[in-house]
C-alpha cells in the first residue's frame, strides 16, 4: 500500500506542475490582452481560483455546524493555518528562488486590505461568536473590494476595448480556471494520500494534523513558484496577497453565513495575534524598499517555523 500512495503523490505533483503551467501561462496572456498589471490577475481570477479548497473546506463545516454537527474548529484553523503558511513559508520561498517586487500604489491598496481582512475577521470572532449575519458582511466587504478594484483598474473598459478577440479572453478565463482544478485535485491527492502514507509508518497524529493544514495551501505553493520560475513575480505576489483577502472575508464568511462559527479562547489568544504578526512583519519587509530579497524571506520562514514549534509544544 506504501508504494501505491507514493505514486499517487508523484502523481499529484505532475498534476500540480501541469495545472500551475496551464494557470500562469494564461494569467499573463490575459494581462498582456486586456493591458493590466499581471498583479491584478493574479489578486482576482488565480487568488480566487486556488482559494478553492479554503472556500470548499469553509462551505462544508458551515452545512455541517447548521446540521447540528459542529465544525467551527475546521472552519477557524483551515483558514488561519492556510493564511499564515501562505504570508510566511510559501511567500519566503518564493522570496528565496527570485527577489519579489511590488510598488507602493499595490502595498497601500491591496497590502493595508490584506491587514483589514484579517481584522474584521478578528473582531467577527472576538466574542467567541460568528453569527450568519457577520459572515454575510465579510462576504459583502471582499465583494466591495473586488468590485472598487475593477472600477479603479477599468478592466471592463480594457476588455470592451481589446483588439484580442473576446471569446479568447474568456477561452483563457476558462483555461485558468481548468488549471487551478488541476492543481486543487493533485492537492487533494497528495493530501489525502500522504495522511495515509505517514499513519502507516506510525507518525504521530498532531504531525498529520499539519501536514494537512498546510496542505490547503498546496494550491497557492504551486502557482506561486511557477509564476516565479517564469519570471512572472508580481503574479506571485498578487496571488498570495488576493488569498489573504479571500479567505477571511470571502471563504470564512461564506460559512459562518450558513451556520455561524465558534471560536476558542486558545485561537484568539495565540493564533490570531501570531497570524496578525507575521502579516505585519511581511508587509514591513515589502514596504521597506518595495522588494523581498533572500535574507529577508529568511525571516518569514523562521516565523513559520517558530509557529509550528509553539503549536506543537504548548497548544496541541
Amino acid at each position: 500500500m506504501v508504494l501505491v500512495e507514493a505514486a499517487f503523490i508523484i502523481l499529484g505533483l505532475l498534476g500540480l506542475w501541469f495545472g500551475s503551467d496551464i494557470v500562469v501561462d494564461n494569467a499573463r496572456d490575459i494581462a498582456k490582452n486586456l493591458g493590466v498589471s499581471e498583479l491584478i490577475v493574479g489578486l482576482t481570477i488565480t487568488s480566487i481560483g486556488t482559494s478553492l479548497p479554503e472556500i470548499s473546506t469553509n462551505l462544508a463545516a458551515g452545512f455541517s455546524t447548521a446540521a447540528g454537527r459542529d465544525a467551527s474548529g475546521l472552519a477557524v484553523g483551515n483558514i488561519i493555518g492556510s493564511e499564515l503558511s501562505q504570508i510566511t513559508i510559501i511567500l519566503g520561498i518564493a522570496g528565496f528562488m527570485a527577489t519579489l517586487t511590488t510598488t507602493k500604489r499595490s502595498l497601500r491598496r491591496d497590502g493595508i486590505m490584506m491587514f483589514i481582512a484579517l481584522l474584521l475577521m478578528y473582531l467577527a470572532c472576538i466574542d467567541t461568536r460568528v453569527s450568519r449575519e457577520e459572515g454575510m458582511i465579510l462576504v459583502l466587504v471582499y465583494l466591495t473590494y473586488i468590485g472598487l478594484l475593477l472600477i479603479q483598474e477599468r478592466v471592463w473598459g480594457k476588455f470592451r476595448a481589446s483588439r484580442e478577440p473576446k471569446k479568447n479572453i474568456i477561452w483563457k478565463t476558462v483555461l485558468i480556471l481548468f488549471g487551478v482544478l488541476i492543481v486543487v485535485c493533485s492537492a487533494n491527492a497528495i493530501v489525502d494520500n500522504g495522511v495515509l502514507l505517514v499513519e502507516e509508518v506510525d507518525i504521530t497524529e498532531s504531525l498529520i494534523g499539519l501536514f494537512i493544514g498546510f496542505g490547503t495551501s498546496i494550491p497557492e505553493l504551486s502557482v506561486t513558484v511557477k509564476a516565479v520560475s517564469k519570471k512572472a513575480g508580481s503574479l506571485s505576489l498578487g496571488n498570495l496577497m488576493g488569498s489573504n483577502i479571500t479567505d477571511p472575508l470571502f471563504s470564512f464568511g461564506l460559512g459562518a453565513s450558513i451556520g455561524g462559527v465558534n471560536v476558542s479562547d486558545s485561537v484568539l489568544a495565540f493564533d490570531f495575534v501570531y497570524w496578525a504578526m507575521a502579516t505585519l512583519v511581511a508587509l514591513l519587509l515589502l514596504f521597506n524598499h518595495l522588494n523581498l530579497n533572500r535574507k529577508e524571506s529568511s525571516i518569514l520562514i523562521i516565523l513559520y517555523v517558530f509557529f509550528m514549534y509553539c503549536r506543537i509544544m504548548f497548544f496541541l
